[in-house]
């Protein structure tokens, strides 16, 4: 790991750890509006709409790849009939997802495994009926390569549902991209990458729709909101620190007002034909 991922996993491991804390559940309860314990771009209407294009009933065993605290993992979980397998490699993600999933009783239908250092993930071929990852690709270094990983454990017929808030869609200066990869190393490609991605590693695509609205309210409502609990939060986190998550929000909106940046929501499938290569 180099010493700008340790730098980028601590700045996670910093916001995981105080993900539950009072003053940031009401802070996230009041940014969101419907608060489901996420930590993206997702608000709650989209991830409704994603549980409608999964089409999911009780036979399945979805993969969250990247869960984070679970957030939408549980809400899926809670709102479909399902078992669920979520991975992530930040402890404190995880942690956090693990007192979640406890304390809304789901720890006989989800289960939270820690990939980190892995080479892959830890289960066998064909493993999951689907799988989502909610702004996890662009951090990702090698994209081929890890769609080519859902492509193994995905069973023939399954879909693949994940988001991509990196699509470059205008001029970036040094400062955007600077400013819009604050938290975890991002990679910006441009349109139609992800298809080309998904085609060649077997996938068929099915649905693509933009879905920046979402995250320009996020920002929005999280700016606003963290203004009102100014004090508290930089007594909490300290000004530094307020300054510098009220600037990349702001710069956030601008960026995909703008259209500069689009957040993408796909969904692929693995044809029913498939074998593992």
């Amino acid at each position: 790991m180099t010493s700008r991922e340790k730098h980028l996993s601590r700045e996670y491991a910093a916001v995981y750890s105080q993900f539950d804390s009072p003053l940031i559940q009401k802070v996230r309860s009041e940014a969101f509006g419907e608060d489901i314990g996420q930590h993206s771009w997702l608000i709650a209407n989209e991830l409704r709409e994603y549980l409608d294009w999964l089409s999911l009933s009780a036979i399945d065993h979805v993969l969250d790849f990247g869960c984070g605290p679970a957030g939408p993992l549980t809400y899926l979980v809670t709102h479909s009939e399902v078992t669920a397998t979520g991975v992530d490699i930040n402890a404190a993600a995880l942690s956090s997802a693990q007192k979640r999933v406890a304390a809304m009783g789901l720890s006989d239908r989800i289960a939270l495994h820690d990939v980190s250092g892995k080479p892959g993930l830890p289960f066998a071929n064909e493993s999951f009926s689907h799988i989502i990852s909610v702004d996890v690709v662009m951090h990702l270094p090698d994209r081929k390569k890890s769609l080519a990983e859902l492509w193994r454990v995905l069973k023939p017929g399954g879909r693949l549902l994940f988001t991509d808030a990196c699509i470059v869609n205008g001029v970036l200066s040094d400062e955007d991209i600077r400013i819009r990869s604050h938290y975890g190393i991002s990679h910006f490609v441009p349109e139609d990458f992800n298809e080309s991605a998904l085609a060649s590693t077997g996938f068929t695509l099915q649905k693509k729709e933009q879905h920046s609205d979402g995250l320009i309210a996020i920002c929005s409502g999280r700016w606003q909101t963290r203004e009102k609990y100014k004090e508290e939060l930089v007594d909490e986190f300290g000004e530094a620190a307020f300054k510098h998550e009220q600037t990349y929000l702001k710069k956030l909106v601008e960026l995909y007002s703008d259209n500069k940046l689009i957040r993408y929501a796909y969904l692929a499938n693995k044809p029913e034909e498939a074998v593992n290569r």
